[in-house]
């Protein structure tokens, strides 16, 4: 099975960040599929309001996440270089930071895996505008439910972004979404509970049977 990966806390929920942004157009390097440079992370977090601890795994905005220093020992030891680890510092005033009960490190995660599993010719897609070389380029719906995976291959990354397709004069992409494979999810499910959304992938296909001899 595959999840999408998503924190269940965001910016603005139980805690509330003071304005700050990316140093540059991360959505660019999204679009592109290509790792966010570590230069374009912030150094520093101020957390302004806070109801509940900080989370070991949040959203600071929709796509950008943070991992605390349990966190990203964990996905270390389960996912070894699949993921960059960018240093940054969270700030608070002393009531605000009681509160927060910080740990000792966060890290923006930059996702470095890539692999190419979605069942393009078995899912709903939607079309995007035709561009001057002629390129027919789809992406996936935005439900989730209705996705098809390929099973991982064996030293398939456990976390990872879709790669594109391209076959014929059609390209398809997929790389919005952060992925992840049941077992990496349930670990950390299970390590830091209720911090992250069910959001299992619709279908995963499987191989058929090896014919008798």
């Amino acid at each position: 099975m595959v999840y999408k990966f998503d924190p269940a806390y965001v910016n603005g929920t139980i805690f509330t960040l003071g304005d700050w942004d990316t140093l540059g157009d991360h959505l660019e390097c999204r679009r592109a599929n290509k790792p966010i440079p570590a230069s374009y992370f912030p150094q520093l977090l101020s957390v302004d309001k806070a109801i509940q601890a900080l989370p070991d795994i949040f959203h600071a905005s929709r796509g950008i996440i943070v991992f605390s220093e349990l966190a990203r020992a964990l996905m270390e030891k389960s996912a070894p270089g699949q993921a960059e680890f960018i240093p940054v510092s969270i700030h608070a005033e002393p009531d605000i930071a009681r509160q927060l009960r910080l740990a000792s490190a966060y890290y923006f995660i930059n996702v470095l895996g890539r692999a190419q599993r979605f069942q393009w010719l078995e899912m709903p897609i939607r079309p995007f505008q035709v561009r001057e070389d002629g390129i027919h380029r789809f992406g996936s719906k935005d439900d989730y439910r209705l996705w098809k995976v390929r099973p991982r291959l064996q030293d398939g990354p456990l976390i990872w972004h879709e790669s594109w397709w391209q076959f014929d004069n059609k390209e398809y992409r997929g790389h919005v979404d952060v992925l992840v494979e049941d077992t990496l999810w349930r670990e950390l499910d299970a390590k830091f509970p209720g911090q992250l959304n069910a959001l299992q992938v619709g279908t995963s296909i499987v191989p058929p049977p090896e014919p008798a001899v």
